[in-house]
């Protein structure tokens, strides 16, 4: 089964059986994160479990089923809806709330690349091939906090498997710890944003070959190639304030697949995990939480 006959069979699905429910929660590490800082929530702790992207060193690798949100592993499937909800773990006087956040399936990785390896190219090992799509977005993950500002380009083959592509000069920006998207426009967090800009022309990445410093970053970071799915937001929070009793009961935020955007395909096989951006302070022992439902037609 590749897609629905009709909106009467997908209206219809959850009364034949034909929807997986699933739930999430992962809780940022304690390390702060400021406002405009994009975290890959696959990084921290939770359900499913942490994804440190410990692997080989610049050697392309899988991320593990069990990281990923768990759907049935079956072809033909979508996402029928999300569910979120954003609380503080304990007392604060920040607030995480009007999340910016992005569902995507991690396709591939390349753990360890040293941001202090200036002017030294670093060979990336192709030890595995991108699967499920022809191509994805690069995100820059901190693998360990980052004490300066570097910069780099990538050497990639793009979507069409011209290899010999180079991505745009990206900078990194200081983090306190990992989990932490580095990429910036600007060298500071004002200039964040999630993926590497590629070569004019090309809309995705099939594999990366090098990578090479011209500025010291001061860390160690995982380029990771990711296929955006599904952008959503989290509106409200739970939190308690550090003074006095007042407390938040924030509600959660639903999002229809079918009625925001046409119903979005999840392959088989697929790694799902959630990019966010810290929208009005840190993120720092936050915790996200949620549910995913899925459909199949007959």
């Amino acid at each position: 089964m590749t897609g629905f006959r009709s909106v009467a069979e997908w209206a219809n699905a959850s009364d034949s059986g034909r929807v997986c429910l699933t739930t999430f929660r992962k809780a940022v590490a304690s390390a702060a994160t400021v406002a405009n800082d994009f975290i890959d929530y696959t990084y921290f702790a939770g359900n499913p479990p942490a994804n440190f992207y410990a692997s080989a060193p610049l050697e392309a690798a899988f991320v593990d089923g069990i990281r990923g949100i768990t759907v049935p592993n079956i072809a033909g499937q979508f996402l029928k809806s999300i569910t979120v909800m954003s609380a503080a773990s304990s007392a604060t006087g920040t607030t995480n709330q009007n999340q910016r956040l992005l569902l995507a399936d991690y396709l591939l990785y390349y753990p360890f690349v040293d941001t202090d390896a200036v002017g030294e190219q670093q060979d990336l090992v192709q030890s595995q091939a991108i699967r499920r799509y022809s191509g994805g977005q690069v995100m820059c993950v901190g693998q360990s906090a980052s004490s300066t500002v570097g910069t780099f380009t990538m050497g990639y083959t793009n979507q069409a498997g011209v290899s010999g592509r180079v991505s745009q000069s990206t900078f990194t920006k200081v983090i306190a710890g990992g989990g932490v998207v580095v990429s910036s426009s600007n060298n500071a967090v004002t200039g964040s944003h999630p993926f590497v800009g590629l070569q004019a022309g090309d809309t995705s990445v099939k594999s990366i070959e090098w990578v090479n410093f011209s500025a010291a970053g001061g860390g160690l970071m995982a380029l990771v190639i990711v296929r955006p799915l599904f952008h959503f937001y989290s509106t409200q929070e739970c939190r308690r304030t550090i003074t006095g009793n007042l407390e938040s009961y924030g509600a959660a935020s639903q999002f229809e697949s079918v009625i925001h955007r046409n119903p979005v395909e999840i392959k088989q096989g697929a790694v799902l995990g959630v990019i966010g951006l810290g929208n009005a302070g840190s993120l720092a022992s936050s915790v996200l939480t949620g549910a995913l439902e899925t459909t199949w037609g007959e």
